[in-house]
């Protein structure tokens, strides 16, 4: 394992997540989307260099989450996460812009899913953050 990559993209990943959550305050639905996407990639990168893997370089947290044979809740929930890497930032992948198509409601369901992540595998990194 590499203890302080894994502990950099944690603590990265957890900041991303404490950002949606506070984009939803001030409106930035769209951004919220995003971070939470960015939260549970970098958690997923943390896990490979938990697991002593090279970190893959890539976006689909999908194909994140099949790799570390992750329980299929968690596959099919990285996802539905996975489009809004494109879809909340790009206007052009929509009729409407990003932000016209995220609401209170899609921004803070995108966060509950990201921390559905972080619960799951609490047990995994909880021992890099007691160091």
């Amino acid at each position: 394992m590499n203890e302080k990559i894994a502990i950099k993209w944690l603590k990265q990943a957890l900041h991303d997540l404490e950002m949606a959550e506070k984009n939803i305050a001030i409106g930035g639905y769209d951004v919220a989307a995003f971070l939470a996407h960015q939260s549970v990639e970098k958690l997923l990168k943390s896990i490979f260099a938990i697991n002593g893997k090279k970190i893959p370089r890539t976006h689909y947290i999908d194909e994140l989450a099949r790799e570390l044979k992750l329980e299929k809740r968690l596959i099919d929930a990285a996802s539905e996460l996975t489009a809004d890497y494109t879809f909340s930032r790009y206007p052009d992948v929509s009729e409407n812009v990003p932000y016209e198509e995220y609401d209170e409601n899609i921004a803070r369901e995108k966060v509950t899913m990201a921390k559905i992540f972080f619960k799951s595998l609490k047990k995994i990194y909880n021992r890099l953050l007691e160091k």
